[in-house]
């Protein structure tokens, strides 16, 4: 309220020449006196005697209640269609808020300066999140494979790894086929494992494994679903002190906090699951602003923030490896277990606590000179992200089919079977000692001059000089691969090098200095003040970015990795061998520190994601209140931070493929790479290689409030591009042209509808007007809501075999031509028609786009609906009821359907279809007080 007596002042005293004609101005002004007369700000306003006769404060504030239980909801359609027929959902959010000026009996009386306001708000939630997943059959769980079927519903062959052996038949001259082996297997008999033959510590991790409990198929796929609470317990207040002094000062003071636990949904029901883990945050926010009004067209404003978000996961203290039998590792919590296209074990960052501190100072002036207004803004960010992650403390264990695969020959061989003999594909663990410390900062200049050159037409202009400072650690303990740099392991280029030492600062990364140039301009054609015509520039820059985790300190921090000589031949170790020893303990501050590693690698050359921006819009004002407005606007952005996905320094061209079977030999496969002495590279996200274009038209109607009617209607078509987004990533790291397609998660349409109505009924109403108890019941109604649609986001189809020797991380479909992918009658049991594209052969890339230009994922429908009653106790107190349906026609969205397409001889037969729907009705009562 300060503000608003600070803002009438400006307005009684302003110098310059009016907006507004004089006439409009004095009314506001004078519905600004009568507004803060009635609330006890002034001098002249109405006393309230109280038993003593003295005038008592003015206090304002509401007591709110919302309230959700299941009784009151339909049943979920995913949980109804496997066979259920009830959903957990309980939550309760309550809140207060009192308002008004600082009273100390008999010390202070801040009536006319001081002022507070105080809030909280709590919520205890259980929410039934639900997911259908694929588990191994109970005949296949004890190593009987006769009953397990491949994706085409035909006997899944399983293959015996001790009895492999050269073929002496084999011609080099020739691909291996199943009439040309290189390598021989036998299958096992009756296609079993023996009992004798399994891992004891795979048997022990696989009794904490779900068992099946759903068909939803086909062919035993989908076969478990789980069903559990999602929990979140949160407790906040936010304080706020307003101090007005000398007449041109205002001081505010602000404090919130939140402390709060979010449980996850589980999967499995045990310490094998894999779901994210729970955690304990406190956020916490403080703040001092200062204003100075050194007159009407002069206000300067001083702000520091101080923000700290703490983060802890809820681990389990148990000794797991110790239990299951599996030595190496340093961890005690469950270890990781990925098993193919089944349900992992096993949490990844179980013991994670993070804690990221930000403070900003900030000082902005605005100036009224003539036709121009100015702004200048100095802000200054500090960043400081204290974090402990160790990822896998007990290890991650990834199972892949070759192991028992007959060696070359797709479909065969199976991750869990392989799991089951306790063969680990590939393995790695985090060694973690002690928390990382990670700062940087941000620097921000600013000026921005708008500028009313006539009436009806206004110039903004600006420019904002971006400095973002890189990455730094409080005690230089990160690293980074420098693939300049000779490594003396190889004398190939890319060693290991860390901050602070062998000529390195304590950034990789230079200071960045990025203009931020802006243009807009408003224009009222043939001084119409009903339609105006806007324009508009942007061009903007991403600071370096900190992220939780302790991803560039290797050296400091100990990530050994195994991996199989020839995952066809052999396994890098058995479970029951346990984990080999570290061949590099830490601290291990050497050149070769990163060798045999999955190699962390910084892009250092200071490039910064970039955006720009071109918009123009026309808004008209039609008679009835209605004002339709249209929009055009193009974005575009180019070096946007992109992970592994994306960017890989050490993939092998495509060409390489050409070697066939031998990329299944890793020292083979390894010497082709750029960087062979490592097994991987890893850039976490912080690659500055994307590129994104963005078009898009839109449309909205707004019918302002006029006889209890407002609403709004907007309908978008968008086009968004990149060479980055989708499920799998990039096929083709060396040919971006090839990548560039539609963005997955762009949905093209987007149509919306928020209304809100005062029924006419009740007092100064045309229908039902009672003077007496009745008006009770009919005053005070009204009914809001928002409806959306939105079109499906385009389709990523894949193969569902990656026979590429290493060489591709996906491998795209091939486009049959002359088949029109979108069926005759589309429905759920055959969305597209998989017949329209093929699995590419062996050691050969898709030639299908990365998004299908078509094909979309089923549209999403969602209508909300709220009805209100609202009790008026008398001139300052009321109560209002509101009655909320979401998705209150209970309607459900389908699924998205199966893009995995399989080989002629091995098709999916599930491929195009949709499984499932998600979607139901639920209702919130709440209730306010407000006095």
């Amino acid at each position: 309220m300060a503000a608003l007596i600070a803002s009438a002042a400006v307005l009684q005293g302003q110098n310059a020449p009016p907006a507004k004609p004089a006439s409009e101005l004095q009314r506001a002004v004078e519905e600004f006196k009568v507004l803060s007369r009635d609330l006890g700000f002034r001098e002249d306003s109405p006393k309230k005697a109280s038993k003593s006769g003295a005038s008592r404060p003015q206090f304002h504030g509401r007591l709110s209640e919302n309230f959700r239980n299941d009784v009151l909801d339909a049943v979920p359609h995913e949980i109804a269609q496997r066979g259920g027929d009830k959903n957990l959902l309980r939550r309760n959010q309550w809140g207060f808020n009192v308002s008004g000026p600082v009273i100390i009996p008999k010390l202070y009386n801040g009536g006319r300066k001081t002022f507070f306001s105080l809030s909280y708000e709590g919520v205890r939630e259980r929410i039934g999140r639900s997911s259908l997943r694929t588990v191994p059959i109970l005949s296949e769980r004890e190593g009987d494979y006769s009953q397990v079927v491949d994706s085409a519903g035909e006997p899944q062959e399983i293959y015996d790894p001790s009895t492999t052996r050269l073929n002496p038949n084999y011609d080099s001259s020739q691909a291996v086929s199943r009439d040309n082996l290189q390598y021989i297997k036998d299958p096992y008999p009756n296609n079993r494992i023996p009992v004798d033959r399994q891992d004891p510590i795979a048997r022990k991790i696989l009794a904490f494994y779900p068992k099946p409990n759903s068909d939803a198929g086909p062919f035993f796929r989908n076969n478990y679903f789980a069903v559990a609470p999602e929990t979140n317990t949160a407790s906040g207040m936010i304080a706020k002190v307003d101090h007005s002094f000398l007449e041109k000062h205002r001081l505010a003071v602000s404090y919130a906090f939140t402390n709060g636990f979010a449980g996850s949904a589980t999967f499995i029901p045990n310490a094998a699951d894999s779901a994210a883990p729970d955690r304990n945050y406190v956020n916490r926010r403080g703040s001092i602003e200062y204003v100075y009004t050194a007159s009407p067209q002069s206000v300067n404003t001083l702000t520091l923030e101080a923000h700290s978000d703490i983060n802890e996961n809820v681990s389990d203290t148990a000794d797991w490896p110790s239990q299951l039998g599996l030595t190496g590792v340093p961890g005690k919590a469950f270890p990781r277990i990925e098993l193919g296209s089944y349900l992992a074990m096993g949490r990844n960052s179980p013991q994670a606590r993070n804690a990221r501190n930000t403070f900003v100072l900030t000082d902005a002036h605005s100036l009224r000179v003539g036709k121009h207004n100015l702004r200048m803004v100095g802000q200054f960010v500090r960043y400081q992200v204290n974090t402990f992650n160790p990822g896998l403390p007990s290890g991650g264990y990834y199972f892949s089919s070759s192991l028992t695969s007959l060696p070359g020959i797709v479909n065969t061989g199976q991750s869990f079977a392989s799991f089951l003999l306790g063969g680990v594909d590939t393995s790695d663990y985090s060694d973690v000692p002690s928390p990382s410390y990670f700062r940087n900062w941000t620097l921000i200049t600013a000026l921005q001059d708008t500028w009313e050159y006539r009436q009806g037409l206004t110039f903004s202009f600006g420019l904002n000089m971006q400095t973002s400072a890189p990455r730094t650690e409080r005690y230089n303990r990160q690293s980074t691969v420098d693939l300049s740099v000779i490594n003396p392991s190889n004398g190939r280029l890319g060693a290991l090098v860390f901050a602070g030492k062998g000529g390195y600062g304590a950034a990789f990364q230079p200071v960045a200095i990025k203009p931020q140039p802006n243009f807009s301009l408003a224009w009222n054609p043939r001084g119409n003040r009903k339609a105006v015509l806007r324009l508009s520039y942007a061009m903007s820059y991403q600071a370096y970015p900190i992220y939780n985790g302790q991803w560039g300190t290797r050296g400091f921090t100990g990530h050994p990795n195994y991996y199989a000589a020839n995952s066809q031949l052999v396994p890098a170790f058995t479970l029951s061998q346990g984990v080999p020893p570290a061949s590099k303990p830490i601290p291990d501050l050497t050149p070769t520190a990163a060798d045999d590693t999955n190699a962390t690698i910084l892009e250092t050359g200071g490039h910064l994601p970039r955006y720009q921006s071109v918009g123009a819009s026309y808004e008209r004002e039609l008679t009835g209140g209605f004002v339709l407005t249209g929009s055009l606007g193009v974005s575009w952005g180019k070096d946007l931070f992109v992970g592994n996905y994306a960017v890989n320094p050490d993939a092998l061209r495509p060409e390489m493929m050409s070697y066939r079977d031998q990329l299944n030999d890793q020292a083979f496969n390894r010497s082709l790479r750029p960087y062979p002495q490592f097994i991987a590279t890893d850039v976490f996200s912080q690659w500055p290689d994307g590129r994104y274009r963005r078009e898009a038209a839109s449309a909205r109607v707004e019918k302002r409030t006029a006889q209890g009617l407002s609403l709004t209607g907007t309908y978008e078509y968008s086009r968004q591009y990149d060479d980055y987004s989708g499920p799998y990533g990039k096929q083709d790291f060396f040919n971006r042209h090839n990548e560039w397609g539609l963005t997955a998660g762009n949905n093209p349409h987007r149509l919306s509808l928020t209304y809100m109505y005062e029924l006419p009924i009740g007092t100064s109403k045309p229908y039902l007007v009672f003077p007496d108890w009745r008006r009770y019941l009919t005053d005070g109604w009204s009914i809001s809501g928002i409806s959306s649609v939105s079109s499906g986001d385009p389709l990523s189809l894949r193969a569902q075999f990656n026979n590429t020797g290493g060489v591709l991380q996906t491998v795209r479909v091939n486009v049959v031509q002359g088949v029109d992918p979108l069926p005759s009658k589309q429905g759920p049991d055959m969305w597209f028609n998989p017949a329209a594209f093929s699995h590419p052969d062996d050691f050969q890339m898709g030639s299908g786009p990365r998004t299908h230009p078509t094909l979309r994922n089923p549209m999403t429908q969602n209508h909300d609906l709220s009805v209100s009653k609202r009790f008026a106790i008398d001139q300052e107190r009321s109560m209002e009821f509101t009655a909320s349906g979401f998705n209150f026609i209970n309607n459900a969205n389908w699924n998205l359907p199966d893009t995995v397409i399989g080989t002629e001889s091995s098709p999916n037969v599930n491929a195009g279809k949709i499984i499932g729907s998600r979607g139901g009705r639920v209702v919130q009562l709440g209730l306010r007080f407000s006095f």
